[in-house]
């Protein structure tokens, strides 16, 4: 199952039962109804007793759109946010549930992107890849945090608009090549 919520992009929405629900604003209020959503959902695994054999993955495709101010989320430390391949823009948490493969209450801080989930799901399920090339890697072992895990790829590359490449993540090092500058900062 894919599911994906659109409730926190601009504009946001929330059904009537969650407005005014958080003390963090119309915002809180989206993320109480994400928060109750992904909540049936577990249930409903737990329900038909197929939790403890299914991998749950709760992850976002990019940084928040910080222009949008209080209708947004933050970065927290990271530079930029949504709409640039700066840190904030690409980097988002992302919080796994396989009871008896991730650990549970661990943080791992390797470096592996939603490309790598085609081909890690390939992997889980043992099903075969396309014959034609693709980007992604298996990322079995970041997932699962194996011990000496390393990134599913060397290098990672960030493209904007036309094809641009703008960056090059290799380990923890990130080199920004020029490119026309967008700035989502007071905006």
């Amino acid at each position: 199952l894919y599911l994906a919520h659109p409730q926190p992009h601009v504009p946001l929405g929330a059904d009537a039962r969650f407005k005014g629900s958080s003390e963090q604003g119309f915002y809180g209020d989206v993320m109480q109804e994400l928060d109750w959503s992904l909540g049936q959902v577990l249930q409903a695994l737990d329900e038909e007793g197929i939790a403890d054999e299914t991998l749950v993955v709760f992850t976002s495709d990019n940084g928040p759109w910080i222009n949008y101010g209080d209708h947004a989320g933050t970065t927290a430390h990271l530079r930029e946010a949504k709409g640039t391949t700066f840190g904030g823009g690409v980097r988002v948490p992302c919080v796994a549930r396989w009871p008896g493969h991730v650990r549970e209450n661990h943080v791992n801080d390797i470096n592996w992107m939603t490309i790598d989930l085609f081909p890690t799901m390939a992997e889980i399920i043992d099903a075969d890849l396309p014959e034609l090339s693709i980007d992604g890697r298996n990322a079995i072992s970041v997932l699962t945090s194996e011990q000496g895990a390393t990134s599913p790829q060397e290098v990672y590359l960030f493209y904007y608009g036309r094809n641009n490449l703008e960056a090059i993540q290799w380990g923890r090092w990130r080199l920004h090549l020029p490119h026309t500058y967008r700035s989502m900062e007071g905006r």
